[in-house]
């Protein structure tokens, strides 16, 4: 996924009406005020090829996925009144697959944005970045899946490490609620610091950050909610991707999960040689050109260390590394990758950083070579956990679990970092194609995968993929989708795979509108 070639119903509706907009407060212009009261609407309903070839109407779709396998499904679209809800996995006499859904946006005929959305679980206290701004906003959702009422408390931290508006409220039953951090029952002020949250039993949360950008379009892209307590690190935080030059540039946030003040190291890698192991690379970071950069981030606050973005600058790649003091704990960090083309922002999206292992799985889809409109192609990063070089294999399997009898190589240098497009691996591969990549090392590495997509203006944008460890531990808890989003330029596709070893799932994924009934979709 090199940057080098880059450069190269009856349903329920959720009304985009006057209660909405008034909601946002806004003095834009009205037709970015429906893109963002589409966006809360869409938030609020928080919380396979197997291709259907036919249409189908229904509020409930089976699936099943085979090891190694998985499944795709798609609403229709069209021009009819938006339509919202949620969808919920859930597996039957099986264990839980892995799950994407990607929400496309088109804004006056073009695919303005496209946000990946994994599939979430359940959590009683969290911590996100937030952000408010002349551009940017934050907006958050819960959704109370239990019959009882649950009290939220909540407060916000800036990055000086000052507390405040602390406050609570209630939130019944089956019911949601979801805002922008600037609406009561929030009313933050403009900061940048941290949002904090505890719930007296367990609520589905998600948060995302909202920018309009310079051509005066609306992007939207999940970012990280940290649970908390956190699994502390006191290790080394390896983030599997940075690119910095010829309009990318890389933004971490570090987010100080625990009660304490932290510190550490920030380093940034280069990717190495076959012959020569990566080493800090000199950045210019928040103005400072360095190639270590120390942090110290108070109890509950939050950091930015963000590259320039240089236009007419080499574009770099690699790795970050991010080391706590002895003593100290590591941040939660999350990465936003910025693409900007001709003096606009193009396409945003946030990476979070994923423990090392020595085999994942991910879902790849590659329907052309080429860097024109409608192409869609999959990528990935490697990065070196050892000092040492080591050999990644790569396997391809289709959706429906049968071997492509693909196979590949690379080497990735000590501590170093390689990114290619699935296709570049797989030259002879038979498009288009859907199906699941399998990485594995006899050392230690960390996977990133991206969807890129180019529209109609010949823009990339770029979607995260979630990436499973072969060995991680199954569960069979259901998982929820925070979106089905449809109709009035929204489409949503679902993605379910089998991410681990021998894993087979099947079970039904249903979907509901806001006051919690069937919802009627399109499926194809």
């Amino acid at each position: 996924m090199s940057a080098r070639d880059t450069s190269r119903t009856t349903a329920n509706h959720c009304e985009v009406a006057q209660d909405a907009i008034a909601m946002l407060g806004s003095n834009v212009a009205s037709t970015r005020l429906v893109m963002r009261s589409v966006v809360l609407c869409f938030i609020a309903i928080l919380t396979a090829r197997t291709r259907a070839q036919a249409q189908t109407v229904t509020s409930s779709v089976a699936y099943s996925t085979p090891d190694r396998g998985g499944i795709v499904l798609e609403t229709a679209g069209g021009n009819a009144p938006i339509v919202v809800g949620y969808a919920r996995v859930e597996p039957s006499a099986s264990t839980t697959p892995a799950g994407l859904a990607i929400v496309d946006s088109r804004q006056n005929g073009v695919l303005a944005a496209e946000a990946g959305i994994a599939g979430t679980s359940t959590l009683v206290s969290g911590r996100t970045y937030a952000e408010i701004s002349g551009s940017v906003n934050t907006a958050i959702a819960f959704e109370n899946p239990n019959g009882s009422s649950v009290t939220i408390s909540f407060s916000f931290t800036d990055q000086n490490g000052n507390n405040f508006g602390q406050r609570n409220f209630v939130l019944d039953g089956n019911q949601l609620a979801a805002k922008f951090l600037n609406e009561a029952p929030f009313s933050a002020p403009r900061f940048a610091g941290t949002f904090s949250f505890d719930a007296t039993a367990p609520v589905a949360a998600v948060a995302l950050r909202t920018f309009v950008n310079e051509r005066g379009e609306f992007l939207f892209i999940p970012q990280t909610i940290a649970s908390i307590p956190d699994p502390f690190s006191t290790g080394t935080v390896v983030m599997g991707h940075f690119v910095e030059g010829a309009g990318w540039r890389t933004r971490l946030n570090l987010v100080n999960t625990s009660d304490v003040q932290i510190s550490g190291t920030v380093q940034f890698f280069g990717e190495g040689t076959p012959d020569t192991a990566a080493v800090p690379v000199n950045l210019n970071v928040n103005g400072q050109v360095a190639a270590s950069f120390p942090y110290l981030i108070p109890a509950r606050a939050s950091l930015k260390l963000e590259t320039t973005g240089a236009v007419t600058a080499a574009i770099q790649l690699g790795s970050v590394r991010i080391t706590p003091d002895s003593g100290s704990t590591a941040p939660s960090v999350s990465a936003l990758l910025s693409l900007s083309r001709n003096g606009i922002t193009v396409s945003q999206v946030i990476l979070r950083t994923q423990p090392a292992g020595l085999a994942f799985r991910t879902y790849v889809e590659v329907n052309s070579s080429g860097a024109t409109a409608g192409t869609i192609q999959s990528g990935f990063a490697i990065t070196n956990n050892s000092v040492a070089s080591t050999t990644v294999n790569f396997q391809l399997t289709s959706l429906d679990g049968t071997n492509t009898g693909l196979t590949a190589s690379l080497v990735v240098p000590g501590s170093g970092h390689v990114s290619k497009f699935v296709h570049e691996l797989f030259p002879t591969l038979s498009l288009p194609f859907r199906g699941i990549l399998r990485v594995s090392s006899t050392t230690s590495i960390v996977v990133v995968s991206l969807r890129l997509r180019y529209n109609e203006r010949g823009e990339l944008l770029m979607t995260p993929v979630p990436v499973t460890n072969e060995g991680a531990p199954s569960t069979t808890a259901e998982i929820v989708f925070p979106i089905v989003v449809d109709r009035a330029g929204f489409t949503t596709q679902f993605v379910l795979f089998s991410g681990i070893t021998g894993q087979r799932t099947a079970g039904t994924m249903e979907f509901f509108g806001p006051d919690g009934q069937p919802m009627n979709l399109t499926i194809r």
